[in-house]
């Protein structure tokens, strides 16, 4: 196969040191935070369903707001 002894064992070991490195990086990787987005994702839309659920808009609670204290 090889009929060079040491050039095969040099390519091994570079093979190995790239299965090193990139064992490496994975576990670098795993040990990343993981982005929230699911609970991202839940707290809009509670939010928008609790706006919803509201009787009047944000637009109309000021102006009734201003009319109160007599601003127009």
């Amino acid at each position: 196969m090889f009929n060079n002894l040491y050039l095969y064992n040099k390519m091994l070991q570079h093979h190995d040191r790239e299965l090193l490195q990139e064992a490496e990086q994975q576990r670098m990787l795993a040990e990343l935070p993981r982005p929230q987005s699911s609970l991202k994702k839940y707290i809009t839309g509670r939010r928008a369903a609790i706006r919803a659920s509201l009787p009047f808009s944000t637009r109309q609670g000021n102006q009734g707001a201003r009319t109160a204290t007599g601003q127009l």
